[in-house]
């Protein structure tokens, strides 16, 4: 099953309003699947062990801010628009941890602390629409728990699942 381990976000007024504004852009991620993704474990056919290593972790709640937006593989030639997530340095390091009790996962790229929200149709430059953005705040978020997700690809889009949770001291 393909798995990955991720902070929920959700939606709220300011996040939808700004989904609004940029839906002819491409696809936009659905409401309730807007999360940040701590490490993608791809195809995994037991979660068993995933799960005990994930319970190993003992990491403080901490708060992120939404703003601004940001672009891959950057705002030029965008693909994928997403919101930043503010200070980077802590949800970093709960991606680090969830990456040390899973490493012999291979990282598929480097972790960028980000929300995806849009998937842009063919590549644009949208430097325009970033700056217009630059220094929204989109709301924070107190980050009390993280989940392992089972991610099925549908023709509507991606199902996730809870496979099990896991709460932040």
């Amino acid at each position: 099953m393909r798995c990955f381990v991720a902070i929920d976000v959700g939606i709220n007024e300011a996040i939808a309003a700004m989904i609004n504004d940029v839906r002819m852009m491409g696809k936009p991620v659905e409401g309730e699947n807007i999360h940040l993704t701590l490490k993608f474990l791809g195809e995994v056919e037991d979660t068993k062990k995933i799960e005990e290593k994930l319970a190993e972790i003992r990491f403080g709640r901490f708060s992120l801010t939404l703003k601004g937006l940001g672009a891959f593989p950057d705002k030029k030639r965008a693909r994928i628009l997403f919101l930043n997530a503010l200070p980077p340095e802590r949800v970093s390091e709960l991606a680090s941890l969830v990456h040390e009790k899973t490493s012999w996962i291979p990282i598929d790229h480097p972790f960028s602390p980000h929300i995806t929200i849009l998937r842009i149709k063919g590549e644009r430059d949208i430097s325009s629409f970033i700056s217009r953005y630059y220094a929204t705040v989109f709301g924070s978020i107190e980050v009390t728990s993280f989940h392992l997700y089972r991610s099925v690809l549908t023709h509507s889009g991606p199902v996730y699942t809870v496979i099990r949770s896991y709460q932040l001291i």
